[in-house]
């Protein structure tokens, strides 16, 4: 969708992210919604002081630090309930000041190592300048570390690139990256065209990148792939591939308990969904938007694609943002519920039943924030108790970028 508001001051953020088709946010209509409300929600506003904040990680050293990453290109360290002056990890000083309209420098996201306490790695995926002419971007996976002589500073020199991607539209299709519980990381890669009509959708061709779910080991360098991936010893079928057909995951993450990996795919023209990623299992881009018929193929059995356990229409929200599967104890009415928003300020929960059938209700936020709310990303603290993050309105600088933990 096209956002086009006045008040935005990060257009990479919400183009190149949340690029969808779609003239304006429009209020939620209650009546168009095959849901109820559920409980009530406050938020509880824990910084507003951060910049486009697109993702909060919490990694296990013992330190109870929280890290929260700037879409613009630096991640920020709340310590204590405050913010640190420096940050963590600027990019700016090393791809320069970030005036590009593609976005190189900026971060898409971050995964901090499972042993993190001790091998000191956390893993950036950012956009990086190209040489190739008709590329304004490409998208990196990279390894750094933290100083040796400080834990609060990154090392910016320890760069180890990973893996990089090409192509004319990398800048704009750049996901999320987490380890699974099986120490593996997980990449989703987009495939959205970002308004250029002459873009081929590789979403259905397993020997491209492009609108897939990775899956790498990278205890070697660069990385290895697992031997149980799908595709392994495949002709024409990149074995990074764990499955496909999807436009652009914005977020996913694993239920702590079932460990099954969740995310949010963000729509083109009718649908947003919410998909259990699956091992080798094709979700239908571009041939499929949801539960609807985007790009036919008569060649393609629809019925052979992964249906989505939530569907959103374009009359519900706008850009779906996924979540996580709630597992503290501070609000006991979200227990095993999946959280996820969307970008126009709402937020949601989807309950599976022992049929394995999910309903969502909209949750009422009791005190949302006035004028715009614009949610960008979710996280959970060190307890498992949830966060939300995004956009909020300002009267001095008309937009800032806001952390609330959510509260009953």
């Amino acid at each position: 969708m096209k956002i086009q508001l006045r008040y935005i001051v990060f257009p990479v953020l919400i183009f190149s992210l949340f690029a969808c088709k779609r003239a304006q946010p429009k209020p939620l209509e209650k009546e168009s919604l095959a849901i109820v409300e559920s409980h009530d929600i406050g938020l509880q506003l824990i910084t507003n002081a951060v910049a486009a904040p697109v993702q909060l990680d919490v990694p296990q050293d013992g330190t109870d630090r929280m890290f929260i990453t700037e879409h613009m290109g630096k991640i920020r360290i709340l310590k204590n309930d405050s913010l640190l002056p420096k940050p963590f990890l600027d990019l700016s000083s090393k791809q320069g000041e970030n005036k590009d309209p593609h976005g190189v420098g900026t971060i898409n996201s971050v995964a901090f190592s499972p042993n993190y306490a001790t091998d000191h790695k956390f893993y950036v995926s950012y956009n990086a300048a190209t040489t190739i002419t008709e590329n304004p971007a490409k998208l990196v996976i990279s390894e750094f570390t933290h100083s040796d002589a400080d834990p609060d500073m990154a090392n910016i020199n320890s760069e180890v690139r990973v893996l990089e991607i090409e192509g004319s539209r990398a800048f704009a299709n750049g996901g999320g990256i987490a380890f699974g519980p099986d120490g593996y990381l997980y990449i989703n890669v987009g495939d959205d065209a970002f308004n250029d009509s002459t873009y081929v959708h590789r979403a259905q061709d397993l020997n491209y990148l492009e609108g897939k779910m990775l899956r790498i080991d990278i205890r070697k360098t660069p990385y290895a792939i697992p031997p149980d991936n799908p595709y392994v010893g495949m002709p024409d079928k990149r074995p990074e591939i764990w499955a496909s057909g999807l436009r652009k995951m914005w977020r996913f993450s694993f239920d702590p308990k079932t460990k099954r990996l969740i995310g949010a795919d963000v729509g083109e023209q009718k649908r947003e969904e919410v998909d259990i990623v699956l091992k080798g299992a094709n979700y239908g881009w571009p041939n499929m938007e949801g539960d609807t018929i985007y790009k036919p193929e008569p060649t393609q059995d629809n019925m052979a694609f992964t249906t989505p356990i939530n569907n959103n229409r374009h009359n519900e929200g706008i850009c779906i943002i996924g979540g996580q599967v709630y597992c503290g104890k501070a609000i006991p009415f979200l227990k095993d519920k999946y959280l996820f928003g969307d970008f126009n300020g709402n937020l949601f929960t989807l309950t599976e039943d022992k049929d394995g059938q999910w309903t969502r209700q909209l949750l009422n936020i009791r005190n949302k924030p006035e004028g715009p709310f614009l949610i960008c990303s979710l996280g959970a603290d060190k307890n498992n108790e949830l966060y939300v993050m995004g956009l909020t309105s300002n009267p001095e600088t008309s937009i800032q970028g806001s952390l609330f933990k959510i509260i009953e």
